[in-house]
């Protein structure tokens, strides 16, 4: 393209295009001043005028909601003593409860301390005892009776080998 727009378009005068030429500069623009409109009148607003409280006689709905109020008061407070004294009550119950529970455990565990005690004494006794037949013997209990089967004959023969010594 030859001395046209690089682009394709056509140049619109004849004048000679110069692509080396220097580009003009900007236009200079001065910087005004912005234009500071005053601010837009605050309307005053009116004076409030308080009238003086008239005092008006308490209708008796009025009057009845302001007993009832009174009345639920006196119902809470009085609930929450009682729930309070419920509650102080429980807990020296419990802690009572867990005292003779301690105490309850503590002479059982001395009762089972003190039968175990004689029962290994008396194990020791049977192993020196010199008839082992009398060992046997305290071992089976000779005076209940049995249910279903006939056990005379057995419980006599424990008897009779108790009373009389081994003759070995």
């Amino acid at each position: 393209m030859e001395g046209g727009d690089p682009f394709g378009a056509p140049p619109v005068d004849d004048a000679p295009i110069v692509l080396d030429a220097p580009i003009p500069d900007p236009p200079v623009v001065v910087d005004e001043p912005p234009i500071v409109m005053p601010p837009a009148p605050v309307p005053v607003p009116e004076p409030i005028v308080m009238e003086a409280p008239v005092e008006e006689e308490t209708s008796a709905m009025a009057t009845w909601n302001a007993e009832w109020m009174e009345k639920l008061q006196n119902r809470k407070n009085s609930e929450n003593e009682a729930k309070a004294a419920a509650i102080e009550q429980a807990g020296k119950d419990l802690a009572q409860f867990v005292a003779e529970r301690d105490a309850s455990r503590e002479s059982k565990m001395s009762k089972n301390r003190s039968e175990e005690q004689v029962k290994l004494e008396a194990l020791e006794a049977d192993l020196e005892s010199d008839n082992p037949w009398e060992r046997v013997v305290k071992l089976v209990d000779l005076q209940q009776e049995g249910e279903g089967s006939d056990v005379s004959r057995m419980r006599s023969i424990l008897i009779q080998l108790k009373n009389e010594p081994i003759k070995a």
